[in-house]
């Protein structure tokens, strides 16, 4: 049930500020339904059940190796392929190994079969739901707004969408994609800014030779002549200013996934049909930097040159290819996916360049 791990809700310390945007539920409530006559799923889910998740990380040649990206296609091709199969061949060691133990606690709703995953950290518990209706299955990693940082002195949230994947699919099937939106709460800092300001007139002359025109008759020669120059001289001056930082990001999970197969997986001596899907995750942040100033005219400026640069790196992240043309970072996945079970018995995701990251496996189920 790997697609429902990340980002579990907390149960027992629920942030209150979800009573103040009800967006999540109207989402959710669009997602499961409310009709009493809702078709439940014959799952192989029971109350009380438990699975137990391998999950491994790993550092690829993208991000640890400087000369990385210096390489040509088909170099990177090659040092991508030979991590990848160190990786299957248990030969690259994992940046980080761990095991989680999930519990599942059945219920019946309006909306169909629900299933709670839990699972607790330091005596809190975690919770993701699954929710089983006719021929669908509406995977939410989180109800409600999520919380960055701790409940007591939060510094943003993030909304994530709700999966859908059928119950009955087949080879070449298009699974639908769904959001995520995260955002930091503004910060502010008093700042000081450069204001250039006029000190005085500045007059150099030269001697020089060869050819030349009178600036007061107009009359051009060749030979001796003196030039005279005068310029304005600026000074730079402190300007107070208050600084606003405001950072958001937005994914699109599930983009362009794809059946792409089926193969049987055997889990605790149990055999069965997995499907294979292939898609992709896009990623764009975004850190918007404002001015307030009595000097409307400084705090413009600064509000420009903070756009100009932040444009100027867009635009070096899709020339090096980090970033797609929409400027959306593309992660990639593979998963097995077992609907009886409600979730994948075995996922991978990889880097932009396709070095796997991460390998996330169920290795128990009871």
């Amino acid at each position: 049930m790997s697609r429902i791990l990340l980002g579990l809700t907390d149960r027992t310390n629920e942030p209150t500020m979800m009573r103040n945007l009800p967006m999540i539920t109207l989402m959710l409530s669009m997602a499961v339904g409310t009709s009493t006559n809702a078709q439940n799923c014959a799952l192989n889910l029971h109350d009380g059940a438990k699975s137990t998740l391998s999950i491994r990380t790993f550092s690829t040649p993208m991000f640890v190796d400087p000369k990385f990206m210096k390489m040509n296609d088909d170099k990177k091709d090659e040092a991508v392929a030979a991590f990848n199969a160190g990786v299957a061949a248990g030969t690259v060691p994992a940046a980080s190994a761990s095991d989680m133990v999930f519990t599942l606690k059945k219920s019946v709703t309006d909306a169909g079969d629900e299933y709670a995953i839990g699972y607790n950290v330091a005596g809190v518990d975690y919770f993701s739901y699954v929710v089983c209706r006719n021929d669908t299955l509406f995977i939410a990693r989180n109800r409600g707004v999520v919380l960055v940082g701790p409940p007591e002195n939060p510094i943003g949230f993030t909304i994530q969408g709700v999966q859908r994947i059928p119950l009955h699919m087949k080879v070449g099937d298009v699974l639908p994609s769904y959001e995520d939106v995260s955002m930091l709460f503004p910060t502010k800092a008093d700042v000081k800014l450069k204001k250039k300001v006029f000190s005085h007139m500045t007059t150099n002359t030269s001697h020089e030779f060869g050819w030349a025109t009178d600036s007061q008759t107009g009359e051009t020669g060749f030979g001796n002549y003196t030039r005279t120059t005068t310029k304005a001289v600026y000074d730079d001056i402190d300007v107070d200013a208050r600084q606003t930082l405001q950072f958001s990001s937005h994914s699109l999970q599930g983009m362009n996934a794809v059946v792409t197969g089926e193969e049987d997986v055997t889990v605790d001596g149990k055999t069965y049909k997995a499907y294979i899907i292939e898609s992709e995750s896009w990623t764009k942040g975004e850190m918007k930097t404002t001015y307030e100033s009595a000097d409307a005219a400084v705090a413009k400026a600064a509000d420009a040159a903070a756009a100009k640069l932040q444009e100027k790196g867009e635009r070096k992240m899709v020339k090096r290819s980090l970033t797609n043309e929409l400027g959306y970072v593309v992660m990639y996945s593979k998963m097995w996916f077992v609907p009886e079970m409600g979730g994948a018995v075995l996922t991978e995701s990889y880097d932009p360049s396709g070095g796997i990251t991460t390998l996330v496996r169920l290795v128990k189920f009871e």
